[in-house]
C-alpha cells in the first residue's frame, strides 16, 4: 500500500472517531430541549437515543478502520455512507419533533406515542430512508473491508 493511501485511511478513521464522539455529545445536547418546545416530544426521546447510539457505532467502526482493507474509493464511499446514515437516523427523531408529526416507517413508535400531526410525514421517512440505506452500505463495506484482511501471523524462530 502507499503511503497516500495510508495517509487517506489515518485521516478518515481520525475523522470518523472525532465525528462519532461529537454525535454523542450532539445527543446528549438534544436530551435537554424541554418538551414545551416541540410538537412532538417523542422526537426529540427518539433523536436523543439515535444520535448517541449511532455516535457509538461511529466510534466502534471507526476503531476498526485500521483492519479494513478497502480500495481509496470504497474507502471514501465508506466514509460519506457511514456518515450521512448516522447523521439521518437522530435527524429524522429531531425533524419529526419540531414538525409534530412522524413517519409510517415507525409503527410501534406511532401506536405507543402518536404525533400529533399525523405519521405520515415525507421528511421523516425520507430521512429514514436514505438513513436504512447509507448505514446497510457502510456496515456491508466495513465487513468487506474486515473479511478482506490478512493478520500477519508470526512465525516460530
Amino acid at each position: 500500500m502507499t503511503v497516500g493511501f495510508e495517509s487517506l485511511r489515518e485521516q478518515l478513521r481520525r475523522w470518523v472517531l472525532v465525528i462519532g464522539v461529537a454525535q454523542v455529545l450532539f445527543g446528549c445536547l438534544v436530551g435537554f430541549i424541554p418538551p414545551t418546545a416541540v410538537s412532538w416530544f417523542r422526537g426529540i426521546v427518539m433523536a436523543h437515543i439515535e444520535f448517541t447510539a449511532n455516535g457509538v457505532l461511529m466510534i466502534a467502526i471507526g476503531l476498526l478502520a485500521r483492519e479494513m482493507r478497502l480500495g481509496a474509493g470504497a474507502l471514501k464511499a465508506w466514509f460519506v455512507t457511514l456518515l450521512i446514515g448516522t447523521w439521518t437516523n437522530g435527524g429524522a427523531g429531531l425533524a419529526g419533533a419540531f414538525i409534530g408529526q412522524s413517519s409510517s416507517l415507525m409503527p410501534t413508535l406511532n401506536q405507543q406515542f402518536p404525533a400529533p400531526g399525523g405519521a405520515d410525514n415525507p421528511i421523516v421517512t425520507g430521512l429514514l430512508m436514505v438513513c436504512g440505506v447509507t448505514i446497510v452500505i457502510a456496515l456491508v463495506l466495513t465487513l468487506v473491508g474486515l473479511v478482506r484482511h490478512k493478520p500477519q501471523v508470526p512465525t516460530a524462530v
